[in-house]
């Protein structure tokens, strides 16, 4: 028979619990934690108790199920959403959708499972369509759709998940024949309607008692009651348990600037409790999801030395055997992904071969497998792709994954292989894809214990586990609305829920009325000393959060008030100024605050111990110049800062083209005839001599006819200059050098010499005629960033002036002359910019529109003095080993490549 027992407070659930026989009746809750405490309870007063003592309400409907329906299987929901998947592909046209809406249809199928598996449901439901037009035209289909698919799970997959038992066993009248045992239900706020028809039915050959939450306050939840009230018109009896005395309590409400500052003052507040004489065991921490705090909560607990009950886990996908694997699965499956070849790819002693920045700029971007080949190594490990066609067994999919496992912890992978072969039987097919996404979503889910909780620690614990008489002294966290209320996947609006419930009686669950704001009112009514409610206004990422309804009807202070968190042990180590005990820390300190002393830049930064010079170059001394710690970055912790090949042709790639187009056709005696065939010839060979990889064999093309063209463009205009300027002859191209300098005599020499500086280097062109006077071209792409002659110096543009420097110390053995010119040659405008000498225009260049009073003998003698000057006290600089990041201009730092590492102090 069914009876009903109202209760106002946990605390009136004592005297029920005393008349309770464990031997002969179940008392069904709805959390694992209450489960537990119950049955040590039991133990505490018996001795002794049975499995069936003490059950949670969705064991009790997998063994009804289990009894009634025994060619169902119960699999998980990353199982059930597999086969799922599947289903929308293989009837694509019939659901007018595919598997990319598998999260929408699974939440319809969670949403609606108590009108998808009762047997008048759908034939309801359409009735109720034709006079809720609206509500047809906006979730019909997908109500259609997630029918069809929950069906086929049931009827040819023969599997259901734990959330739709209760709805599938509303098709057996015969349920009180499987189950005898007398039950008390106690599951406050977590009943359905589905279920409370189930225990009415039990309870025609049973006792069935069901405590029934009654608050004051319980109007406000008159949709999730309703069960309740379902149940009271079939009860042969109506009670009350005795009330309970309310005892005094102390309450706070608190508002803290985010969820940091929460965990820091609860942590804070439970060392006070403690040091008070207040047991671990009457404290508690409770959160709607106590597993967003827990991380950072696990940290300052176990730093404040305060014992806890919650155990340490690991995620399994953290492990980097468990990473590893997937992604090398992954990339042997043709699921493309920087990351994932990554992965996989340094884990083999082949990468050895490759420097991760270009590795880096090779794959960073990735579109198919014949990206691939643009490394020969690379391609050679993973061009052999794994055979992902047709449909794939069970243990096929297990046998070929287990052959790419390669580390000798065996224990994890045996744990998520144990789900997958519960779950799937051997004869289940699916494509691979499919099979890959479930063994995923096993790992995503799958956890190890690290350690075990504390027994006689603190409580934490989430929300609906919060119920205990021990916890006396409780903290609330996340009382925000972000937390609290249940996000509604479906296209069902509130009222369609309350309409449903009224015309054709389904109480679907309602996400505007959620059982966590329930359930923490029943918590904040339970007997307790000393209650504390947090709000924090950010979360862990710093996004805002709205506190919720609840917190703000509490009394307490002014909800606007901010409150500074109690300082906790971990402050106390930042702030002490005593040695902290810890060994690392004492043996480094001096060096630890000289290090952030330099950091601030109360102290310079010292210099480096050099082993050997290194090399220079133009681009070398500029970089000094620039930042000494861009020159260190690039030649002492040899960093690179390769462009990534991606579908936009990186400036790299298209300047290296024009330099080697432009170095072929100013081969001296100089053709200006040259056939669109034979430039299409010269770009090829120029491609394969230069190694130049793109994103998509389809970028070459565009961007050789866009060379043809310019080096087309490029004959014209040097005919017509060389018509004008008829004894220019193009003396080199490409042409390099490299001699060595003693800084400290300042002696040069095309032959090593002990303790000095290398130095090398390439000019792009140079042209002269017969009475040996030379010009300097270096070609650019555009003017951007050039300046006139004058700022070079002061701006440290010291590329030409380098270069004029070395030929004018003849350290070019075959070519010799006096330079009379210095230009950029930009070939986008053909234009060419900077120094001349006026005096000898008309020669190799012509004379200028304007007079240009640094265009002259004297100024070039002072460049070329003034530039000695900077690169002797820069090689002296870099001679001592400055390595200082002290950029000339702090602008640099905006666009400098090193910016993560450097510690520059206005960047820190």
């Amino acid at each position: 028979m069914l009876h009903i027992l109202s209760i106002e407070n946990r605390s009136q659930v004592n005297e029920l619990f005393a008349k309770y026989n464990p031997r002969e009746q179940s008392w069904l809750v709805s959390d694992l934690r209450t489960k537990f405490e119950l049955q040590q309870k039991i133990l505490a007063r018996d001795g002794q108790y049975i499995d069936e003592s003490v059950l949670r309400a969705s064991d009790l409907w997998k063994m009804l199920l289990k009894r009634l329906e025994p060619r169902l299987r119960l699999v998980s929901d990353p199982f059930a959403r597999s086969l799922l998947r599947t289903i929308m592909d293989d009837n694509a046209d019939v659901l007018g959708v595919n598997s990319s809406a598998e999260d929408t249809v699974f939440s319809y199928i969670d949403q609606l499972a108590a009108i998808i598996f009762h047997p008048d449901g759908s034939k309801r439901l359409d009735e109720w369509f034709e006079t809720h037009e609206e509500a047809k035209n906006r979730w019909r289909d997908w109500y259609l759709r997630a029918r069809f698919c929950a069906i086929k799970l049931i009827e040819e997959y023969n599997v259901i998940t734990s959330d739709w038992i209760t709805s599938y066993l509303q098709n057996f009248n015969e349920l009180e024949r499987v189950w005898n045992i007398p039950l008390i239900v106690d599951l406050s706020g977590e009943i359905s309607r589905v279920e409370a028809e189930i225990l009415r039915v039990i309870s025609r050959s049973i006792d069935v008692i069901v405590l029934e939450p009654s608050p004051e306050w319980r109007k406000d939840f008159h949709f999730l009651l309703r069960p309740y009230e379902d149940l009271r018109g079939q009860a042969a009896s109506v009670g009350k348990l005795q009330p309970v005395a309310k005892t005094e309590k102390k309450t706070d409400v608190l508002r803290f600037s985010g969820m940091l500052a929460e965990i820091k003052n609860s942590v804070g507040q439970a060392r006070e409790w403690l040091s008070s004489g207040i047991e671990a065991l009457s404290i508690a921490i409770v959160a709607p999801d106590i597993e967003t705090y827990w991380p950072v909560l696990q940290s300052f607990l176990a730093e404040e030395g305060i014992p806890y009950q919650k155990d340490i886990t690991h995620k399994a996908q953290s492990l980097p055997s468990v990473t590893r694997w997937l992604a090398t699965l992954r990339s042997k499956s043709g699921r493309l992904s920087s990351s994932d070849l990554e992965i996989s790819f340094f884990d083999k002693h082949e990468s050895q071969q490759v420097r991760y920045e270009e590795f880096k700029a090779l794959f960073k971007s990735l579109y198919v497998n014949e990206d691939l080949a643009r490394n020969e190594i690379v391609h050679k490990i993973f061009s052999d792709q794994l055979d992902v066609t047709g449909l794939v067994t069970r243990d096929e999919f297990v046998l070929k994954a287990l052959s790419y496992w390669n580390s000798n912890e065996t224990e994890i992978v045996q744990l998520v292989l144990r789900e997958l072969l519960q779950n799937a039987t051997a004869n289940t097919k699916l494509i691979w894809k499919e099979w890959l996404s479930y063994l995923e979503s096993i790992v995503a889910a799958k956890e190890f214990s690290l350690e075990k909780g504390e027994p006689s620690g603190i409580l934490v614990t989430k929300l609906m586990s919060a119920h205990s008489e021990k916890a006396l002294y409780r903290i609330f966290l996340g009382m925000t609305d972000e937390a609290l209320k249940v996000k509604n996947k479906t296209q069902l609006s509130g009222q369609d829920y309350f309409e449903l419930a009224k015309d054709i009686g389904f109480y679907l669950d309602n996400p505007d009325q959620s059982d966590l704001e329930f359930e923490l009112r029943l918590l904040a009514e339970a007997n307790s000393k000393y209650d504390i409610y947090c709000f924090g206004a950010t979360d862990l990422s710093g996004s805002l959060c709205s506190p919720s309804t609840f917190w703000m009807s509490l009394s307490g202070e002014d909800h606007e008030h901010l409150t500074l968190p109690k300082e906790t042990r971990w402050d106390e180590l930042q702030y002490s100024e005593l040695a902290s005990g810890r060994q690392w820390l004492d043996a480094r300190r001096s060096e630890v605050e000289a290090r952030i002393d330099m950091d601030l830049g109360h102290q310079p930064t010292p210099a480096i111990v050099l082993k050997d010079l290194p090399r220079i170059s133009a681009s070398a001394i500029e970089s000094f110049l620039e930042c000494p710690f861009i020159f260190a970055a690039q030649r002492y912790f040899k960093l690179k800062d390769l462009p990534d090949i991606d579908l936009d042709v990186d400036h790299r790639t298209r300047g290296q083209l024009a330099h080697a187009l432009f170095e072929r056709l100013t081969i001296e005696p100089m053709r200006f005839d040259w056939t669109v065939s034979e430039l299409d010839e010269l770009l090829e060979s120029a491609r394969k001599e230069k190694e130049l990889i793109f994103a998509d064999e389809r970028l070459w093309q565009p961007l050789k006819k866009k060379h043809i063209q310019l080096g087309t463009r490029f004959l014209d205009f040097e005919k017509k200059w060389r018509e004008e300027f008829k004894k220019t002859k193009t003396l080199a191209r490409e042409k390099r050098f490299e001699f060595y300098l003693d800084p400290k005599t300042e002696e040069l020499s095309r032959e090593p010499i002990a303790g000095g500086f290398r130095i090398s280097g390439q000019i792009d062109r140079i042209d002269g005629n017969d009475q040996k006077h030379l010009i300097v071209l270096d070609y650019k792409s555009s003017a951007g960033g050039i300046t006139s002659h004058s700022s070079w110096l002061k701006n440290n543009q010291l590329q030409l002036l380098f270069y004029m420097w070395v030929l004018e110390k003849a350290l070019m053995e075959d070519v010799k002359g006096e330079v009379i010119g210095l230009f950029y040659y930009i070939f986008r405008t053909f234009d060419r910019k900077g120094f001349k000498i006026e005096d000898l225009a008309g020669h190799l260049y012509p004379a200028s529109k304007r007079k240009d009073k640094n265009a002259t003998f004297e100024a070039k003698e002072l460049y070329l003095t003034e530039f000695s000057k900077v690169l002797m006290m820069t090689l002296d600089r870099i001679r001592q080993g400055e390595v200082s990041p002290v950029p000339a201009d702090d602008q640099t730092c905006n666009t400098c490549e090193w910016r993560r590492q450097c510690r520059a102090p206005h960047l820190n």
